[in-house]
């Protein structure tokens, strides 16, 4: 044991080893084991206790017993939870220690009657070994609740004679002991503000997929390609991800920055997101026109009508003209219905004829700007032309139809050429990655969460400089992003929610994804990572429906 004026040396020395030593788990080895060594014991456990009040083993080592022995010893601690642990009849010296905040101090542990000690003759008789003597010591926070447990094992004197904690070494190993309550304390602050931010984050992504029920999963299931795609890119190591690898905080950083990656479209208006169709804002407007489209149709029946009156022609002839009349009708709006879906890619013939049907007019009799609210009154400059009936075209750009940056203008939209987004919707939706950025960087990340702005705001570039919102190029983009940037198409192609897109096929969404690497868009090397590591198909069991995934050969895919 450790006389009076050594301790004085080594705890000085302690001191100045801990005040250079940041790993918490290296600093808790450094001071347990020179805890150990005041009292010349044969063994020493820790145990860290949470802010849930759930113990766990951290630490252990015992003298003559190898690696493999001790990581098969410390199968015996199981995780305690406080609050079980606190119903049992018969508890554990540690299980005592932490419940009571007390030391525990015993010559001969198998004489003690209220102390469990199953666990130690189970140790005992695996490894020959012998416990008498133990030393319990509780660490304890600021507000004194107990974060952390030390129990030493067999006090020995110079002789190797295993014998009591002596008081003055008893007080020496508690005096070390408490050299850890700060660190421990810190550490359970970061877990806890780790886990306050995590939980916010996650709130906000589930806030923002609820706020659309067709993207329902988006931001909960990026970070799930993320992860898969990053562990593949470690292990790759060939070409430019040979010397890849990412530290703790660079896998958090990653973790972060996929949750956060589309936070901005928090500020994206829901008929955007959701906009199943070209006319589609809060509702889908293709009705409004189908019921001119039912005006025109009653207009031409009332002229059949009187003109069998007048008797203009005779009855057969006037019944061909009107069922002529009505197949172009019904031929017309079944083509304009057809527009609004955005399935399939719109030409300049199609738009020709869009533009020719949208000439048809009617005749409006009612007063357009009765029941409007006054922000839609107050939007419409010249109201005259609204208030008398009027003569009205089949398709509609009216004034009325702007509304800031946003056109909802009929015929605009329905002149979409692919899919159902207008020119000023998708400069609307692509906003929200720079209020991603923006709401970011307003948030005091600490120093280690520093790259979360770049993978997160990144996500959209493209590695040929084209992507958007700074046109970055491959090289100036962290593998990191690159990473997200492809788990979101992955997530975008693959989902089976979309309103705007039927679910497609695995091998249709990596044909595209395919495409998508050879004009650019993605990183080949990950993109390679991608299918030669099967990244696709661990996702797709477990996220896709089984009529997705299809029989395909993945090299192909390259």
């Amino acid at each position: 044991m450790a006389k009076k004026e050594e301790f004085s040396k080594e705890c000085i020395e302690l001191i100045d080893k801990v005040n250079n030593i940041n790993d918490i788990d290296v600093l808790t080895k450094e001071i347990i084991l020179q805890a150990r060594s005041l009292a010349n014991a044969q063994g020493c456990v820790f145990f860290e206790v949470d802010a849930n009040k759930v113990m766990q083993l951290k630490y252990m080592d015992f003298k003559g017993l190898t690696d493999v022995q001790i990581r098969r010893v410390a199968s015996l601690f199981e995780t305690v939870l406080l609050s079980d642990a606190n119903n049992k009849v018969l508890k554990s010296s540690f299980e005592l220690c932490a419940l009571n905040n007390q030391i525990i101090n015993t010559d001969n542990v198998y004489a003690e009657k209220n102390v469990d000690t199953s666990h130690i003759a189970k140790f005992d008789e695996e490894n020959n070994f012998a416990t008498v003597s133990v030393l319990t010591v509780p660490i304890s926070g600021s507000n004194g609740s107990v974060i952390g447990v030390a129990e030493f094992i067999n006090s020995q004197d110079d002789n190797g004679k295993t014998i009591n904690f002596i008081p003055e070494v008893r007080n020496n190993i508690i005096s070390v002991c408490k050299m850890l309550s700060c660190p421990l304390e810190n550490k359970n602050l970061r877990r806890s503000y780790s886990q306050l931010l995590e939980s916010f984050i996650e709130i906000w992504a589930k806030a923002i997929d609820t706020k659309s029920h067709y993207t329902g999963e988006h931001c909960q299931r990026v970070p799930i390609i993320v992860k898969m795609l990053a562990s593949a890119a470690v292990e790759d190591q060939k070409s430019s991800l040979k010397n890849f690898s990412m530290s703790d905080d660079d896998w958090y950083s990653l973790h972060i920055a996929s949750w956060l990656h589309d936070c901005g479209k928090i500020t994206t208006p829901e008929y955007i997101v959701d906009k199943a169709t070209k006319l589609e804002t809060v509702t889908n407007r293709i009705h409004e026109i189908r019921t001119r489209f039912e005006i025109l149709r009653r207009d031409a029946h009332i002229a059949y009508l009187q003109k069998r009156l007048a008797n203009i022609d005779s009855k057969e002839n006037l019944q061909a003209e009107f069922v002529t009349e009505v197949k172009k009708l019904e031929d017309d709006f079944a083509f304009v219905a057809s527009c609004n879906i955005g399935d399939d890619p719109i030409g300049e013939e199609e738009i020709k004829r869009l533009e020719q049907i949208g000439k048809k007019s009617f005749v409006r009799y009612f007063n357009r700007m009765l029941g409007l609210s006054w922000a839609e009154k107050n939007a419409i400059e010249n109201s005259e032309p609204y208030t008398h009936p009027a003569e009205e075209t089949l398709l509609q750009d009216r004034p009325d139809h702007i509304d800031g940056l946003n056109n909802k203008g009929e015929l605009y939209n329905l002149k979409v050429k692919q899919g159902t987004i207008n020119f000023e919707e998708r400069k609307k939706i692509n906003e929200h990655i720079e209020v991603t950025i923006d709401m970011l960087k307003a948030i005091p990340l600490p120093k280690e969460l520093s790259s979360v702005i770049e993978i997160a705001g990144c996500h959209h570039e493209w590695v040929n400089g084209q992507g958007y919102p700074h046109g970055l190029t491959g090289d100036q983009m962290s593998i990191q992003a690159k990473i997200v940037a492809i788990a979101d198409v992955f997530e975008a192609l693959t989902a089976r929610d979309r309103p705007y897109k039927k679910p497609k096929k695995l091998s249709e969404v990596l044909q595209i994804m395919q495409e998508m690497k050879n004009i650019g868009h993605l990183d080949p090397d990950l993109y390679r990572v991608f299918i030669e590591k099967g990244v696709y198909m661990d996702y797709a069991k477990q996220y896709m429906e089984k009529e997705q995934i299809d029989n395909f050969n993945p090299m192909e895919m390259l």
